[in-house]
Order: C-alpha cells, then sequence, then structure tokens
C-alpha cells in the first residue's frame, strides 16, 4: 500500500498480454482484472476488464494510475496503482477486501488481448489481503522448467551417475 493506493507489478514472459484478477472463488467469471497489453506500437497499457463467463470484456472506466510498461527480451512488465477504495461500481472490487489473485497472460492482436492458451492458470493458494505484504510468484508445475523438485532430483542423481563412473 501507497497511501490511499496499491501499487502492482505484473510481468510475464510473453509478447502480449499479463493481466491479475480478483476473484471470490478462484474461478474465472465476475472478477476484476487489471492487464497489462503490449500493443503493435512497443508501448505497454494498463487495461481494465471483467470477466464475463471465461470472456474478458474491457471497461472504459480504468481505476489504474501512475502507470508504467516496458517490453523487453520477449517480456511484458508493467507497474500500476490503483485506488484501494473506489465509489460502488460493479465491475471494480473493494480492496480493502480479501480476494483470491488468478494470474494469467496470453497473444495479443493488435493491441487486443486473445484468449490465453493455459489450461489452468496459476492462482493464489488462499485470499489475499493488501493489508499484508506478500510477493505472489505461484510457479505451477506445469510451467515449471528446471526449478521444479523432479528435475532437480533428476539432475542429482544424473551427476551422481556420471561421477561414479561405469564398474
Amino acid at each position: 500500500m501507497i497511501g490511499a493506493d496499491v501499487e502492482f507489478e505484473l510481468s510475464a514472459d510473453t509478447d502480449g498480454w499479463v493481466a491479475v484478477g480478483f476473484s471470490s472463488d478462484r474461478k474465472m467469471g465476475g472478477d476484476d482484472v487489471m492487464a497489462c497489453v503490449h500493443d503493435d506500437n512497443g508501448r505497454v497499457r494498463i487495461q481494465h476488464f471483467y470477466n464475463v463467463g471465461q470472456w474478458a470484456k474491457e471497461i472504459q472506466r480504468n481505476p489504474a494510475r501512475d502507470e508504467e510498461g516496458v517490453f523487453e527480451n520477449n517480456r511484458v512488465t508493467c507497474r500500476f496503482k490503483r485506488p484501494v477504495n473506489v465509489p460502488r461500481d460493479e465491475t471494480i472490487v473493494d480492496l480493502h477486501l480479501s480476494w483470491y489473485y488468478l494470474f494469467a497472460w496470453g497473444p495479443a492482436i493488435q493491441g487486443s488481448i486473445t484468449r490465453h492458451d493455459i489450461d489452468s492458470p496459476p492462482t493464489s493458494e488462499r485470499v489475499v489481503s493488501i493489508y499484508k505484504y506478500e510477493d505472489i510468484f505461484m510457479p505451477s508445475a506445469a510451467y515449471q522448467t528446471f526449478s521444479s523438485p523432479f528435475c532437480l532430483l533428476l539432475i542429482v542423481a544424473l551427476t551422481f551417475y556420471l561421477l561414479m563412473g561405469t564398474p
């Protein structure tokens, strides 16, 4: 929190978009979403969406401010502030309350987001409160590479095998 705002930073290996959604149930639908979208001019814009079922509908009323965004090394990164409390609006949640955070990223065509191809996008394990600092990094097993325990075990086993030599 910074005063009456919450600062968010999002980043993903994509040339399209990365987003965070605020949900009451860890499932897409009826969620407030903030997305960083890379457009054809090389800019990264912060856009506001509302999930209607499995589809994201852009909302013209965007609560983001102090926006920064960059596209470098095939990675979209952005930072923005959003008010903790906004006047009653069904498409903008009150961040005083705790929410599940939904994460997704995917391609964009001419600066418009397209459907992601992630089977099970990562979500926070529990509801998150802005009053408690948490760095939410959630590598799901489907997104891990050499950081997964299985890969580490495989590397250790292979190293041990090579060091032992042949009998």
